[in-house]
């Protein structure tokens, strides 16, 4: 659990980054009918908010994204808190020199009133600063740091608990592998396409944003870890989600096979979803169009093994004779014949005759079929199929 705190504060510090670098370029980018200290101060206000983004980030990363290997990953984590507030308290006091910085130049007529507000807003914001830098010695020394040490001392076992437990459940249930696959080809994914937004842009923002992508691909990654234990056994075997888990299985694969298309590129990115479309109508169409030519009944298969299932079961009350004749460049005839007198076998034998009877006609490529049956007796009799 602690790989995937600690990868989800990388994405939180990359997005801060990200923020810091949109400020800098801001600061060196002068605005129309403007002044350079307003850009400047305006860049300023985005980097400390972005600086006290880093700052929570880090924290997770050092801090709880240590559990297990540091002795006080909550200590470092909530310390980490006077860094977000100082940062917080740098930005309103940037904040302060935008509204002073309106009462020079072309808006210098404005400075009796942007330059006492402008200070008073500076004034409070080094204030919070100073605050903050307390809070974080307060947090991470004395009273406090024997507090989060004791507490980190029983949440490790407890998160490494939790996380031995999803990974059970996952095993058990049989969707930890599937679910892990398909997070990992998601993660895979937003990695790549990170590394290609960073090395496309060409400056800061860009390639701090690709980060934050690449990062973001990363946590997704290591999520599935927490789906998938080491023993690799299903202590279910064959349990009733099978078919969820075939999905999710197969799903990655399809995923991938829809992002890159079919080979030399004729594929489409629907290509997958098409492709089981054609198979499914497929099988329709060879189901509904019956015998071979198209010229049978389309339910010829279910009315012949009728068919055959009561000639079978009239030998039991008396006999059955069937006959048949089909040609295509010649012709032949099959037949058998049960008698009750018979062996107390024969109700097996008369099925075991008529299915090979069956199989031997619709195994010839003959246009035409036929077929008549008698009965001297049976209740079975009427159901023989008439001509």
């Amino acid at each position: 659990m602690g790989v995937v705190i600690q990868n989800a504060g990388n994405v939180v510090s990359s997005t801060g980054q990200t923020v810091s670098s949109l400020g800098s370029q801001i600061g060196l980018t002068p605005l129309p009918g403007g002044n350079s200290a307003t850009t400047t101060a305006l860049g300023n206000i985005l980097s400390n908010v972005g600086n006290g983004v880093t700052a929570v980030g880090m924290g997770a990363t050092n801090g709880l994204g240590q559990l297990g290997l540091s002795s006080n990953p909550l200590g470092i984590t909530i310390s980490s808190s006077g860094n977000l507030v100082y940062d917080a308290g740098q930005a309103v006091n940037s904040a302060g020199q935008l509204v002073t910085s309106l009462g020079s130049g072309p808006t210098a007529a404005l400075s009796p009133l942007t330059t006492p507000l402008g200070s008073t807003v500076s004034t409070v914001g080094l204030a919070v600063a100073g605050l903050g830098t307390q809070l974080g010695k307060t947090l991470s020394t004395g009273p406090i740091e024997q507090l989060t040490t004791s507490v980190s001392t029983a949440i490790t076992p407890i998160t490494s608990t939790l996380a031995q437990t999803t990974q059970t459940v996952g095993e058990a249930t049989g969707l930890g592998a599937p679910l892990n696959g398909l997070l990992s080809t998601i993660g895979h994914g937003l990695d790549s396409a990170g590394s290609k937004l960073s090395s496309a842009t060409g400056n800061p923002i860009g390639e701090n944003l690709g980060d934050v992508v690449t990062r973001l691909g990363n946590t997704v990654t290591s999520a599935g870890g927490l789906l998938v234990g080491g023993t690799g056994s299903n202590p279910l075997g064959g349990n009733p989600l099978a078919p969820i888990t075939s999905i999710l299985t197969a799903l990655p694969g399809t995923l991938s096979g829809g992002l890159t298309g079919g080979s030399g590129g004729s594929g489409g990115p629907l290509a997958p979803i098409t492709g089981v479309l054609t198979t499914v109508t497929s099988s329709l169409t060879g189901a509904l169009s019956g015998a071979s030519g198209g010229s049978g009944n389309p339910l010829a298969p279910v009315t012949s093994a009728i068919s055959s299932l009561t000639g079978a079961l009239g030998s039991v009350t008396g006999s059955v004779s069937v006959s048949g004749s089909a040609s295509a460049s010649g012709s032949g005839s099959a037949s058998g014949s049960a008698s009750a007198a018979g062996s107390l076998l024969s109700p097996i034998t008369g099925l075991v005759t008529s299915l090979t009877g069956g199989l031997a006609l619709s195994s010839s490529s003959s246009s035409s079929n036929s077929s008549s049956s008698s009965s001297s007796g049976g209740l079975l009799g009427v159901l023989a199929p008439k001509k």
